[in-house]
């Protein structure tokens, strides 16, 4: 098998914008999801929401 640099397939180089989507894709534990879940239906918002002013408190 090989890979895309060995196939001479077109690799994209890293963005070097300095500009931010404000999108993040984080992968975490399902126990971890249920209990955010959880926590933000009793908070009375969403999960979204709820991790956002999580991490804004920490950041």
């Amino acid at each position: 098998m090989q890979v895309p640099y060995e196939a001479d397939d077109n690799i994209p180089l890293p963005s070097s914008n300095d500009s931010y989507s404000g999108k993040l894709l984080v992968r975490i534990p399902k126990s971890l999801h249920r209990r955010l879940a959880e926590t933000s239906e009793r908070e009375g918002v969403s999960l979204n929401q709820y991790i956002v002013s999580l991490l804004s408190a920490v950041a």
